[in-house]
């Protein structure tokens, strides 16, 4: 979805960017030039997890989200970004029957932290006072918890993300910004979640899932903050 939402607004833009050289008079112009430079966003939102296939994921939860960006030139700039979800997942005892293999839930906090390259789509100009951009990364995810009673541990793991962000900027006051990020990582699961209890069922069946990649879709808004200048 999110891949489909930046080629369309990549082609709305693209003759949007023309228009403003040939289109309009500079006094009338839609388009305004920007400097980039270095910015910190504090940022809060929401983290919507995918659901794995041993359903032991955290659940969805409320997020906050330091992100800095430094303009490399032209239309592209760096960013790192540390994000943290308080959440809860089940906690199971995989030998156990079906009927009281849930022990209940466990309070985790999900820590993601990458870095990677923004794009504006309109270069280094607003467009009626936005910046649209394209951004994508890499990084890790983890709760730094150790494993439970049933063996599993999420662990710290290698994570990408990529996304759209919108930046609005007022005549006065600081810099707004709304993320749309989509984190993906991979779950490992113990040989114990594919043993059959008494009841002959077991976490898994499929030694396919021994590892999946899920993630989370996650939105952000914040205000964004000039450094240095």
């Amino acid at each position: 979805m999110l891949v489909g939402l930046s080629v369309a607004a990549l082609g709305g833009l693209t003759p949007m960017a023309l228009l403003a050289q040939v289109g309009h008079l500079p006094t009338n112009s839609p388009f305004e030039d920007v400097k980039l430079g270095q910015n910190l966003s504090i940022m809060g939102g929401w983290m919507a997890m995918k659901r794995d296939p041993a359903d032991v994921a955290p659940a969805s939860s409320i997020a906050a989200a330091l992100r800095y960006d430094v303009a490399i030139g032209g239309p592209a700039s760096l960013y790192v970004r540390y994000l943290a979800a308080p959440s809860e997942r089940k906690l199971l005892v995989p030998t156990n029957p079906r009927t009281t293999r849930v022990l209940g839930m466990r309070g985790v906090t999900t820590h993601a932290m990458d870095a990677g390259l923004d794009l504006s789509l309109t270069g280094k100009k607003t467009w009626h006072r936005l910046i649209p951009s394209l951004a994508g990364g890499a990084g890790v995810v983890s709760d730094f918890a150790a494993a439970d009673t049933g063996s599993y541990q999420f662990g710290t793991k290698f994570s990408f993300s990529y996304g759209l962000g919108l930046r609005y900027l007022p005549r006065r006051g600081p810099m707004i910004r709304v993320d749309l990020t989509n984190f993906m990582w991979q779950y490992e699961y113990p040989d114990r979640y594919f043993v059959k209890a008494s009841d002959t069922t077991s976490v898994l069946t499929d030694t396919r899932n021994r590892s999946a990649w899920r993630g989370s879709r996650t939105v952000t808004v914040g205000v964004t903050l000039p450094l240095f200048r």
